[in-house]
């Protein structure tokens, strides 16, 4: 900026002439000071956008885990109320087992405690013949019946295998060879009477439980995934072929969508322990998680 001049009156009252400078930005100093903040504005606006885009990418996937993570406590819970090996896998995205509703322990040997040998005898779960009646050994309440309930005494790991897998059972009515199975068909009707479960007709069990266990069952059910999600079926009868769709007369509930990938496994390890393995992928946005689940299923009938 140039200087200028005025002037200012003195002692005496003398006019003096002062030079004044004008202070100020140049239009260069202007345009400099513009692009700077031009600048720092987009070098911020770029760091706190990149990390508020972390901050929702990370979000996200914590909810993806913690969706996947249910759905796998869900299942394991599931499968840890399954009959002793009842689980089987089909195609590795259809997964199907049979439910306890109840169990307990019958009596194996005599009563000693009654003086009647006869009594004593018809206590304990007879292998030998149709059998109508056992004790139940119990601390506290009796199990509890559920509706259509059937009877399972010592299933075996030979899935399909007529007479010791329940899945080869038969399904209906009340002639069956004698030591034929191990569940009661539907004609064969339990009940609770004091501290016993009566059968109505006679039922013979084809295999003995060495833990001395009865569970009592009444349908199976069904994790099935289609690509994009997993239902699980339930309330449908026990059959023999696996379902690897909907079942009729099945009721469902969604457990989890999202879904991009999921797989079953399943691996017996030994007379008594089973290895289930679900392996399963959730997408959102584009982002995915992928969650393994081993689960240890005893198998101890």
């Amino acid at each position: 900026m140039k200087p200028s001049a005025s002037l200012v009156i003195g002692p005496n009252m003398k006019v003096i002439p002062r030079v004044v400078e004008h202070s100020g930005f140049t239009l260069v100093e202007l345009v400099i000071a513009i692009s700077l903040m031009g600048v720092v504005s987009v070098l911020v606006t770029t760091m706190v956008g990149n990390q508020m885009l972390g901050y929702v990418d990370t979000a996200r996937r914590a909810e993806l885990v913690a969706k996947a993570d249910m759905a796998l406590q869900v299942m394991a819970r599931d499968l840890r109320n399954a009959v002793p090996h009842s689980i089987r896998v089909s195609g590795g995205n259809a997964l199907e087992w049979v439910p306890v509703q109840d169990w307990g322990r019958y009596r194996k040997r005599p009563d000693s405690s009654l003086a009647d040998p006869v009594a004593a005898q018809v206590a304990t779960l007879d292998f030998s013949t149709l059998d109508t009646e056992f004790d139940v050994l119990h601390s506290g309440t009796m199990p509890a019946l559920p509706a259509n309930a059937r009877v399972v005494v010592g299933n075996t790991s030979a899935m399909g295998s007529a007479g010791i897998n329940l899945y080869a059972g038969s399904g209906s009515g009340t002639l069956v060879p004698l030591g034929s199975h191990v569940i009661t068909p539907s004609g064969v009707i339990p009940a609770i009477s004091g501290n016993q479960i009566t059968l109505a007709p006679g039922f013979q069990f084809a295999l003995g439980s060495a833990a001395g266990r009865f569970y009592l069952v009444n349908n199976a059910a069904s994790y099935l995934c289609n690509g994009t999600s997993i239902t699980r079926y339930g309330g449908y009868p026990i059959q023999s072929s696996q379902p690897t769709s909907a079942p009729a007369g099945s009721s469902a509930a969604l457990l989890i969508d999202g879904v991009t990938l999921c797989q079953f496994g399943y691996t017996t390890l030994d007379a008594t322990y089973g290895m289930l393995t679900i392996s399963l992928q959730v997408t959102d946005s584009g982002e995915s998680v992928t969650l393994v689940r081993s689960i240890t299923i005893e198998n101890r009938s």
